[in-house]
Parts: C-alpha cells; structure tokens; sequence
C-alpha cells in the first residue's frame, strides 16, 4: 500500500481571551508531525494565518500531511498561539486587513520556525492538541477535537488529496460592482470576501474556508488584490467543485459584517472571466443576501498556470487557455482505501484465540498463554498482539464492539472449534478483548487438537456480511477483519481455503499471526488459492517473533487491508459514501494533553 497525502483543515471555538481588557485574542497555529510514536522529535509542516479578534476561528490554511499509511501510527500536533503583533514590531490593524496567504507569511518565515524550535516564540501558547490521524479518519465526518490546556476546543477534519502531487495553480482575481452600502452615518463599507469549498454530506453540507482576502478600505467598488490559489488546496483538484463567495464588511473587533454571497465553482469563475475592456456586468456574479441583490462580482482573472506531471511549472509559467479544464481535473475510476474511510466505511475487528494444547501448559513461565503477575508488567504474546493490533483498529470502529472467540479447546467430551470468549457476544475495545481471553482460564477447558479456522472463518464470514447488511439500511458499509492468534499449525490445509473462498464473498480480511516458534509451514499456503483455485485474496500471515516493535507488526499485518477492502467494493460496484454529517455540537470531545506537553511543544 502506497503512502497517502491528506489535507487538514483546522478550526476552534471557545477560546480563552489572553489578550486583555478591551481586547481580544488573534489565534494562530502550528502543526507538526511525530510520524509513529508521540515522543518522536516533531517536525513542522505548516501553519496557519492569523484570525484576528476571534475566539472561535475557522482558519483558511490548509496543511499538508505527508506519509499516513493504514495500520502505521501517524501523530500530529497542533499549537494554537495567541499572535502578538508589538513584540515583532507589527501593527495588528493593518496585518488584519491582508489576506489569509499574507498572514500565513507572518507565522511561516524561517526566523519565525528557528524561534518556535528554541523555545522563543514571542506569541502566547493557548493550548496543544495531539492527534493520531487514524483516530480523525475513524471519527464520524472524519473531525476529532479535543479541549486545549487554556480553555477552549480545537477541531481537527481530515480530507485525501486527489492526487498526490500538485494540481497546480489558479491566477485569481476578483471585483466588486455597486455594493451596497452596509454602514450608516456617511461611512462605507470595507469590504473583503472568503472563498469556501463544499464538503458534501448525506444530510446536508458543510463549506470549508480556503481563502480570505484583503480588505479595501470604504470602497463600494472594491478591486481586491490578485492571488495564485493552489487547486488541490482550493478545491481538491476538482474544477466541478461547488464553491461559495462570501463578501463582509470588515469591522476591527472581528464582528464583520455580511454584505452577500454566491455560489460557483472553479470552472465557473474561469468560464465568468471578463475578457478585458468595458466591464460586462451580465458575466458578473450576482451577490445576493436574503434573496436580494446588493451587487455584482467580476471576474478579472481566472486562468490555470499549467503543470508537468512532477508538479513543477511547464512553459514558464504560461497561462492556459480559459475554456481548457484543468490538467489535474482527471477522473479517479478506482477509488482508494482513504475514500471509503472518509465516505463513512466503518471498519470492525473480530478475534479469534488459539487454545489448543499446542501452546503447552498456561503455567509454565515462556509458554504463549502464560500469564505474568501484574507487578511484573510483562505480557505474554498473545497480549501483545492483541493490544498492537486491537489499538490500531480500535480507532477505525465507531462502536468499539469486538466479537471475541477461542478455538481448539475440549469442554467435556467435545473439541470445541469455535466458542464465545466471555459473557458477551462482543466486548469493549482492547481491554474487553483482554479480559474475555484471560477469563476463559477461569472456565472448564481442556487443551486439546486439532488447530481448526475452518469454523471461525465461516462466523467471522457471517458476522462480517451481518454487519453489511445493517450498515446499509443507514445508507453506509462496514468491513470486517478477522484477527486469528495460533500456537498451532492447521493440518486440513484445503479444507480451510475453500473456506476462505468462500468468506471472500463476504466483506471480510483473514489476517494469522503465528505465536510462539512453532513450525507454520502449512501457514504459507493459505493465501496462494486466489490465483490458483479462485476467490478473493483476503488471507495475510506472519509470524509474531518476526518483528521487534509493534509497529512494524501492524504494518506487517495491516498492509494487504486496503486493496482487499478495495478490490471488495469496487468489483461490486460500491463505491465510497460521502462523509458523514457531523453537528460540532455531537462530537466527543477528548481532554486535554497533559500541561508538559504544552511547555515542550517542539521540545
């Protein structure tokens, strides 16, 4: 599986006000990468402008994330500050009249990073946010947020590029026509405007902030200033996009005012673009508020600057004819795995355990079942594996809901080859898992033989198309990764691919860690039926004591989920959902990070 670029978008509300009586708080971000592990050294990959006078910011700046991989940890952190215009020689009420690609220059120059880095930044900590980017596309509506340590909540929304590289780049200007006038007392409005994209969802749309202008001071005729809008930022490369325009009047406490809006899109403005001369007001967009017209918005420049394929500039920078789309406008025929995710595809976790008498005596100290006394914090492997790939999948499962089952054990007379692990036919997350395996020492099994999937394939292959099945009656899909732990190698090899043939009809991946230092040969022939005997492939195995961390094991498992997830959809016909709605008000809010990890945000 290939690495994935996304894009984050940022905003907050509630705030806290470290700015003062009579004033009010400019906050602006930071974002850095810690790749696998938290405590990594971060690495900054961007930052958003200043939103003067708001306690409750919707930044236009969107970051770029490089190198998520399923089944990978992949932390970010985000510093929110409070920016002090005096103590870098600034002053705020002309820096607030710029437009969202100049502030952005304010907080990203390199003397700007060196301070950040030694711990000087002249700009007041609001609070820092960690987030693992698994636990934001597992999130319904693909948005997490978590309270920061000075009071108020950071939302963190998580989107796929279309394309990795670069979409290139729009040549953008616009031009109010006869506003009207939205002050009193002889004073004329300011006027700026924001460029928002739509983000489509199966109860409505939200539209995300991309741009913000400059302001032009009591001007009714406003000609704004030029600028060179990334596509893939503005629009995800999709020239189709729905994009709205949102003109205000701009007041210097930050309660601007609207003065109107309309909608378009990319093309849109480059099929509106004034062809130079008298100005054609019929070409121009209306700006409409409550259903009225309060005046016109010309279009004087919308071209694409045209692109290589390695996303460097082609032509030196020549325009490209305005009725060509753009290059980057490419249709995606096969989705990707980050599509299903963020298209609401829930992706569910079931457990099977090995408790065949291939894994020695349980009290034994080395044996794969045996149990360490807690004072000892040592885990046997199969709590390992549990907790390295549980953890991972956990944050892709909105309910957290994990069916958990033993195999190989004799309750009686009978060789049970499939049978509930606890009281519960699912139990909560890891330490549910945790609890249900260790609780089955506490009934009346006997190890026994043989190893035999056969039958947790077939329930993990019914439960897996149950899960289906409910998933679309609310118009959404879910997926299902079986997670087999074995001691043991399987003697009746064809008879388990043909059950597995049979399960890759169904939403389901196989994936077999081998425990302990058994031989497994028989193992590596479970997934080679595809090519030779049919079926999906779907079947992924490896052995435990093969790798050193955690997250090389879940890497190792995880790597084939994406394109059997895939190749499952696709071949059928199912393509991604859109994202989910999602009410800021419903989103579970985590708590804040500890306060030391405020102090050394870059340290």
């Amino acid at each position: 599986m290939t690495n994935n670029r996304l894009q984050l978008s940022l905003s907050a509300l509630g705030l806290s006000n470290l700015a003062g009586i009579l004033q009010t708080s400019d906050p602006f971000t930071v974002v850095t990468v810690r790749g696998d592990s938290p405590d990594n050294p971060p690495q900054i990959v961007g930052q958003t402008e200043v939103c003067y006078n708001k306690l409750d910011p919707q930044w236009s700046s969107v970051v770029l994330l490089e190198g998520y991989k399923f089944g990978v940890p992949f932390y970010i952190e985000v510093g929110v500050f409070d920016f002090q215009a005096k103590r870098i020689g600034k002053k705020e009420r002309l820096l607030a009249q710029q437009s969202s690609v100049e502030g952005q220059f304010i907080t990203s120059t390199e003397s700007t990073r060196n301070l950040l880095r030694a711990g000087k930044l002249p700009h007041k900590v609001m609070g820092t946010a960690l987030f693992e980017v698994g636990q934001i596309l597992g999130a319904r509506g693909n948005v997490a947020s978590k309270s920061l340590q000075t009071g108020g909540v950071l939302y963190a929304h998580v989107e796929r590029s279309r394309e990795d590289g670069a979409h290139g780049s729009m040549r953008f200007k616009l031009r109010g026509i006869n506003f009207n006038n939205a002050r009193s007392l002889g004073r004329k409005s300011s006027p700026f405007y924001e460029l928002y994209r739509k983000v489509e969802t199966p109860t409505g749309a939200t539209w995300n902030s991309v741009y913000r202008s400059n302001v032009i001071a009591s001007d009714l005729n406003p000609k704004w200033e030029e600028t060179m809008l990334g596509l893939e930022v503005a629009c995800n490369g999709d020239m189709d996009r729905a994009m709205k325009v949102v003109v205000r009047d701009h007041k210097r406490g930050g309660k601007h005012t609207e003065m109107g809006e309309f909608e378009t899109t990319m093309q849109g403005f480059i099929n509106a673009k004034n062809g130079g001369g008298d100005i054609d007001e019929d070409a121009a967009f209306t700006l409409l508020k409550g259903g009225k017209k309060i005046g016109n918005v010309l279009v004087l420049q919308a071209s694409v600057l045209s692109v290589k394929s390695d996303g460097g500039a082609s032509g030196g920078g020549h325009d490209r004819d305005p009725s060509q789309r753009s290059l980057d406008n490419r249709t995606e025929l096969r989705p990707q795995f980050v599509d299903y995710l963020t298209g609401g595809c829930q992706i569910s976790l079931a457990v099977a355990i090995d408790f065949t008498a291939s894994n020695g005596n349980p009290r034994e100290e080395g044996t794969p079942h045996h149990f360490y006394p807690p004072a000892s914090n040592k885990w046997n492997d199969y709590q390992k594996a549990i907790f390295a790939v549980g953890s991972i999948l956990a944050k892709y499962d909105t309910d957290g809901l994990v069916p958990t089952w033993g195999f190989g054990a004799k309750y009686g007379d009978q060789v049970r080859h499939c049978f509930q692990c606890g009281d519960d036919v699912e139990v909560k997350g890891v330490t549910g898992i945790m609890d249900a395996y260790r609780g089955v020492f506490n009934t009346t099994l006997t190890m026994s033989y043989p190893t035999d999937f056969t039958e947790v394939i077939k329930t993990a292959a019914s439960y897996a198309q149950h899960e289906q099945d409910t998933a679309e009656q609310d118009e959404d899909l879910s997926y299902t990764i079986l997670l087999i732990l074995t001691a043991g190698n399987i003697e009746n090899v064809q008879e388990t691919k043909d059950e597995l043939i049979r399960a890759s009809d169904s939403p389901l991946s196989v994936v077999i860690v081998g425990i302990s230092d058994n031989d497994f040969a028989s193992m590596e022939f479970l997934d080679e039926h595809a090519d030779t005997e049919g079926g999906r492939d779907i079947t992924k195995f490896v052995t435990f004591d093969d790798y050193k961390s955690y997250n090389l094991l879940t890497e190792a498992v995880l790597d084939e989920i994406p394109d059997q997830l895939v190749d499952y959809y696709y071949d059928r016909g199912i393509m991604p959902g859109k994202a989910d709605a999602v009410d800021k008000d419903t989103v579970v809010v985590m708590p804040a990070d500890d306060d030391e990890r405020t102090v050394t945000f870059l340290g």
